[in-house]
């Protein structure tokens, strides 16, 4: 029985694949990622909320640039991915709560409103200076937020993913 096993003529093709492992996993990956985003799209006819189509703008235009959802311009899906798994491996999930949705120590990131401002812009300068306890709007936080995450304090890169991330919460 063992001897029918060693001789299986399908083992040795397989063997040969092994080194395709890795980057096999890595699609797949990338493709659950890109399958849980929430861009879609869509043809139709009727003017899109700003009044002009999206077919109307240039080509080379930061409108055409923009993804279908809602980013700003130069941010793309893969910050965001990665802001999302910085926000969850910091200790931004510790004030703010792992869904963002608040917590006591921090206030919700999710919208739709927010008191420091709520751009793309604004959340980097947030996360790049920090909140000082002064600063703070909302009394019922009192604890200052850390710049650039704290210590090790993140890279500018690592900054604009964060707000990217934070960005995208409150703007599907």
């Amino acid at each position: 029985m063992h001897a029918a096993r060693l001789h299986n003529p399908i083992l040795p093709s397989l063997m040969n694949y092994s080194s395709l492992a890795r980057p096999a996993i890595a699609l797949i990956a990338v493709a659950a990622i890109a399958a849980c985003t929430k861009t879609t799209s869509t043809t139709t006819t009727s003017p899109s909320p700003s009044g002009a189509s999206a077919s109307s703008a240039p080509a080379g235009s930061s409108a055409a640039a923009r993804p279908a959802n809602r980013l700003p311009a130069g941010v793309t899906m893969a910050m965001v991915a990665e802001g999302d798994s910085l926000f969850h491996a910091r200790t931004c999930k510790n004030c703010h709560g792992p869904d963002a949705a608040g917590a006591k120590n921090g206030p919700p990131l999710t919208g739709p409103s927010f008191l420091h401002g709520g751009t793309y812009e604004d959340f980097v300068r947030i996360v790049t200076n920090g909140m000082p306890v002064d600063s703070i709007k909302d009394k019922s936080h009192t604890i200052a937020m850390r710049g650039r995450g704290g210590n090790p304090p993140l890279t500018d890169d690592q900054v604009r993913s964060v707000a990217a991330y934070v960005y995208s919460l409150s703007h599907k």
